[in-house]
């Protein structure tokens, strides 16, 4: 798979600075504060993903992660 010339590299300072948000955020929510830190764990120390593969891995678990995030604050909301 080439790499396309206007493709975007994955900022991983940004990455980590939603994650700390979002842990702030909900951090009354046990789970979701857990789930945050554990993906925090695997970009905490990244200084660039190390290939195209690592880079789309991540941003999948990024988003992963968000809409595990996201199901789990509407299911708090409708206890």
């Amino acid at each position: 798979m080439s790499e396309q010339p206007d493709h975007e590299t994955l900022d991983l300072i940004e990455m980590r600075r939603q994650l700390t948000a979002l842990r702030s955020k909900h951090s009354d929510n046990l789970l979701i504060a857990s789930l945050l830190n554990r993906f925090f764990v695997k970009v905490a120390f990244l200084v660039k993903p190390t290939d195209l593969a690592h880079e789309q891995y991540l941003r999948s678990e990024f988003e992963r992660t968000l809409t595990k995030v996201k199901e789990i604050a509407a299911r708090a909301k409708s206890d």
